[in-house]
């Protein structure tokens, strides 16, 4: 038992430190955005969101691989074996160099040539594209380096120690773009640059860090093959299933960008930057959770394991709700005093971002659960099929409709179709996971709390009151509303015990 309080505690600590980190640097990355829209302008800021697109597109291996070792260096360290992690990162390692250098060979070949022919890129601004371009592939090598790193951190659980290291990171990135916006260069071009050494500055601090706590990030000259094929049967399928996402994603900017050109991809960038910076923090506590239900799965804890999952998504779920519903429907004279010029459509593709993102505070955890028992195959088969199918029928409505906004509110609907489907092979490959109780204790009450909230929000914007009044009304009236909900209709007893208790002993009531 007190195993479990002290992992409790921990998952708290980690969220609580995640979370300060977030609100300082949220703060500050609205402001930079502000100011980097200013330095480029809407054109040169859509030119970065495209071409960066298209490394994201190209470097999905990054991602896959990262889970891929987290999920193996997280099961070791549950299970106590210091051998198994010093041969599951040297061997992390050695295949994330190698696909590294794939990834640049790729890049520097097709890559290439998709920037230059493919994009509607301005007239007289491809030299600056390419530099942004090659920027982005030179960042990217250095980061999937860096992931096995990266991942030793989450599986030890010490984001903590991060907090402020990544706060000083959005300063820097803040002083960055008033030093772009007063250059006489190319703003596009020095901003490029300058972003690349920050970021490989930022991870050589983070690999001596790892060296230097963590013994198993001492590289090895071992290579386990069946560790290997283990880890690249997990990271193949992995990668299908994040292939297939980011062609839907990626796949659907491509689309705007051909049909629209850079303008609206200005529109996209800046909604989806604000969206992200929301969705953070229900991803803050996904970090928290996530080490902790891969240890109780290798442990044979399940009763655990399906208490993690709920309350994770609780938690998700909840802050998703409070974070994004006074928003949706202020957002518009917010853009307008955080932007000096608002792109077309921004507003609008945020707010069905915006939707998409309480229906996928559902699914990281469930995600999780699947990756901890190994047996991913049928996850990624279903979803890639699930989003090309998606990404074929946005090409056919924007063929018929025209419209961007139809085409990304067709969208919404892959969110819970997918958290159907992962439910139902969580339960499939792991017997003892309570699929049941998840849907009629977790996500059908969060459901009908969201629809309240928004209902309440709804009311409150219906009358005639200044705009920032209106903002304020809606987060207090809503907070109370949904924590109260949560609390006596969401949360188990024990919980709501130990929630209360925890109060109780902070406020001295």
């Amino acid at each position: 038992m007190s195993e479990e309080v002290n992992g409790n505690r921990l998952i708290a600590k980690n969220a609580v430190a995640l979370y300060l980190r977030m609100f300082v640097t949220m703060a500050i990355s609205f402001y930079t955005s502000r100011v980097l829209l200013m330095a480029l302008g809407v054109s040169d800021y859509g030119i970065r969101t495209v071409v960066a697109g298209v490394i994201v597109m190209i470097s999905v291996l990054t991602g896959t691989l990262g889970n891929s070792t987290a999920r193996f260096l997280t099961f070791a360290l549950g299970r106590g074996n210091m051998n198994e992690m010093k041969l599951t990162f040297s061997t992390a390692f050695y295949i994330h160099l190698s696909l590294a250098i794939l990834f640049f060979l790729v890049s520097e070949t097709v890559g290439l040539w998709f920037v230059n022919t493919q994009l509607v890129i301005p007239e007289g601004r491809m030299v600056a594209a390419n530099f942004v371009y090659q920027a982005s592939v030179v960042g990217t090598v250095m980061g999937m380096t860096q992931n096995p790193y990266s991942t030793s951190i989450t599986a030890h659980e010490k984001m903590g120690a991060f907090a402020y290291i990544q706060i000083f990171n959005s300063v820097l990135k803040l002083g960055i773009t008033f030093i772009v916006l007063y250059s006489v260069m190319d703003h596009l071009i020095l901003y490029s640059i300058l972003i690349l050494l920050l970021s490989i500055a930022f991870q050589i601090y983070y690999r001596l860090y790892c060296i230097k706590r963590f013994e198993e990030c001492k590289l090895v000259w071992k290579f386990d093959k069946s560790l290997f094929k283990q880890m690249m049967w997990f990271s193949g399928w992995g990668m299908i299933g994040s292939l297939s996402l980011m062609g839907w994603q990626q796949g659907v900017a491509i689309l705007i960008n051909r049909f629209f050109g850079t303008l609206i991809n200005a529109a996209v960038g800046v909604a989806q930057q604000v969206q992200g910076l929301l969705y953070a923090f229900t991803g803050n506590v996904n970090v928290a959770f996530r080490p902790q239900i891969i240890k109780s799965f290798a442990q044979g804890d399940y009763n655990r394991f399906n208490y993690l999952i709920a309350m994770g998504s609780k938690f998700s779920v909840f802050i998703t709700i409070l974070t994004t519903i006074p928003f949706y429907y202020n957002i518009g004279f917010l853009m307008d005093i955080w932007l000096d010029e608002v792109p077309k459509g921004a507003v609008e593709i945020f707010q069905i971002l915006i939707i998409s993102n309480f229906f996928n505070s559902f699914n990281p955890y469930l995600n999780v659960g699947i990756d901890a028992s190994g047996k991913i195959k049928s996850k990624n088969i279903a979803q890639s099929i699930l989003y090309l199918s998606f990404l074929i029928l946005t090409y056919i409505i924007l063929r018929i409709s025209h419209s961007y906004i139809i085409s990304y509110s067709f969208g919404i609907f892959t969110v819970p179709i997918s958290t159907i489907i992962m439910s139902i092979i969580l339960k499939k490959t792991i017997k003892e996971y309570k699929l049941k109780e998840f849907f009629f204790q977790t996500y059908i009450p969060l459901t009908l709390v969201a629809i309240g909230s928004v209902a309440l929000a709804w009311f409150i914007n219906s009358f005639s009151m200044y705009d920032w009044l209106k903002f304020i009304l809606s987060a207090i009236v809503c907070t109370l509303f949904v924590s109260l909900t949560v609390l006596f209709f969401v949360l188990d007893k024990n919980s709501r015990f130990i929630l209360i208790k925890y109060i109780k002993s902070k406020t001295h009531f």
